[in-house]
């Protein structure tokens, strides 16, 4: 809770590649460096926004259909070659890919801040705890649970309109099925849909974050100060404070690239937004907007059995599919994870993205037993290796 006070109070709103975002790094590397840790500072570009390239897919759609209606069989066979780019694009973007849409949005520096927590003896394995100092803005749809749930049906419907927009232009363009433009006219008010919902959180101020994600940083710093002082027997721990998970995981991103083939037996812990009250220890049995990625086994089987044994953690796993995680970006990329995601019992994140999610409305309870969970799944990980 003193990190989790520091960040969310004493820094404040920390918004992705911002003068603040730096602070929050530079806090977590001196927390490394006092704990007597070696300590590393990465820096890397990303996005400004997460939102823009979806935006940019929606002004295309837009575009594209009205190139079709006026431009004959060749103006729907451009538009359709450009609605596949920006739909391609868009699954890409979903799934940490690079692609034509990223290209296109302006970019700002971030950094990870990482320190390597050493095993007692010799290492036979390395396990990757993450939490990310930077924090989102407050779009409209996020402020009640009603307007959350339309969110989500307008990304689906964006998801199938890109889709359906691409195929159906494609068609037109290249067999010249003139029928079809009247369907692809019918899309318009989807694309114009998504482009106000995507357009508008760039246009909010950012929130102060403590449980999304102080929370999830202050576990990550606290068990490296302790693992520090009690380090495990045979499993050495790189504790990563990553930036930029806000706009797509690119901390993450950047931390897997550069470090995947130094450990290839690399397991992942991600602690993101752990403090809001009526949520319990919850951790991810499903991660994916639209294509299912799931998480390790081991560590998935290692959390069912504490789980078991420990009621008094009042842990439980749910599915979290309405966005994303760092470890969603890791396990993409072939890195076994687990992500702690504090989803209530009914699967919602408290005040999640708003203005609300302040301080004074953390659960510290909740912080602990994440906390406490956390450091028996490592031990019982380490357990496993000394084996």
């Amino acid at each position: 809770m003193r990190h989790l006070r520091h960040l969310a109070l004493e820094i404040g709103p920390r918004g992705s590649t911002t003068p603040q975002e730096r602070q929050a790094s530079a806090y977590a590397r001196a927390t490394f460096t006092a704990a007597g840790l070696e300590t590393h500072e990465e820096p890397f570009r990303a996005p400004v926004s997460g939102w823009r390239p979806f935006a940019l897919a929606s002004a295309i759609g837009l575009a594209s259909v009205a190139l079709a209606l006026a431009g004959g069989r060749a103006g729907a066979l451009i538009a359709g070659v450009a609605m596949t780019i920006a739909t391609v694009s868009v699954f890409l973007e979903m799934y940490f890919r690079p692609n034509a849409l990223r290209a296109l949005v302006p970019k700002g520096d971030s950094q990870n801040v990482w320190a390597r927590v050493p095993a007692a003896g010799p290492a036979a394995r390395r396990v990757l705890l993450v939490g990310h100092v930077d924090t989102h803005r407050t779009p409209w749809l996020f402020t009640s649970p009603a307007r959350l749930t339309a969110f989500r049906a307008i990304t689906t419907a964006g998801v199938v309109g890109f889709v359906l927009g691409a195929l159906l232009l494609l068609a037109t363009g290249l067999l010249g099925l003139d029928g079809l433009r009247p369907w692809t006219a019918a899309l318009l008010p989807v694309y114009l849909v998504v482009l106000a919902a995507t357009l508008q959180p760039d246009l909010t101020g950012y929130t102060q974050g403590a449980n999304d994600n102080a929370s999830g940083a202050g576990v990550v710093l606290s068990l490296a100060e302790r693992l520090a002082l009690e380090p495990l027997q045979r499993t050495e721990v790189w504790a990563l404070a990553s930036g930029c998970e806000e706009v797509g995981s690119y901390g993450a991103q950047a931390f897997a690239d550069r470090h995947r083939a130094q450990a290839p037996d690399l397991v992942a812990i991600s602690v993101d937004n752990v403090g809001g009250r009526g949520a319990g220890v919850c951790y991810t049995s499903l991660e994916g907007m639209v294509f299912p990625v799931r998480p390790s086994a081991e560590l998935f089987a290692l959390a069912e059995s504490i789980r078991a044994e420990r009621p008094d953690l009042d842990a439980y796993p749910l599915p979290y599919t309405t966005l994303h995680t760092d470890a969603t970006a890791l396990m993409v990329r072939g890195i076994p994870s687990l992500s702690f995601v504090g989803l209530t019992r009914g699967g919602a994140i408290p005040d999640w993205h708003t203005l609300g999610d302040v301080f004074e409305k953390v659960d510290p309870g909740t912080v602990e037993r994440t906390e406490a969970f956390v450091m028996e799944l490592l031990q019982r990980l380490d357990a496993a290796a000394t084996a």
